[in-house]
């Protein structure tokens, strides 16, 4: 026969049956602090879920500022690179015309002289 739990009064010492009624009040006030603190405890989780969300889309927003910035920076400067290498471009061709024009004007020359 299995015995029922006992409890010990701590001013008489004496021994006293715990019992489904006397049990009740001590089982169902531990369960409602037990409850309590899981609720306090699903609160706070849900608290910090929220800042991190939170923290999470304002790193994003300023991820794709820093992105979009970039983008503009180096379409920037790939325009300022096309404008230079076009720049030099006709410097060269410019230069490589003006060979071409003395060097026509020489052979001209030459065959002016040789007509003569």
């Amino acid at each position: 026969m299995p015995t029922e739990p006992t409890i010990i009064c701590p001013s008489c010492k004496s021994e006293i049956k715990l019992t489904e009624s006397l049990a009740a009040p001590l089982i169902e006030s531990t369960r409602a602090q037990y409850e309590k603190r899981m609720a306090d405890k699903d609160a706070e989780v849900q608290r910090r879920e929220s800042a991190l969300r939170e923290q999470k889309e304002s790193l994003d927003k300023a991820r794709a500022a820093v992105d979009e910035e970039v983008a503009k920076k180096l379409d920037e400067q790939r325009a300022l690179i096309a404008a230079e290498e076009a720049k030099k471009a006709r410097r060269d061709i410019g230069s490589d015309l003006d060979k071409k024009a003395k060097e026509l004007e020489e052979l001209n020359e030459v065959l002016r002289q040789r007509d003569l």
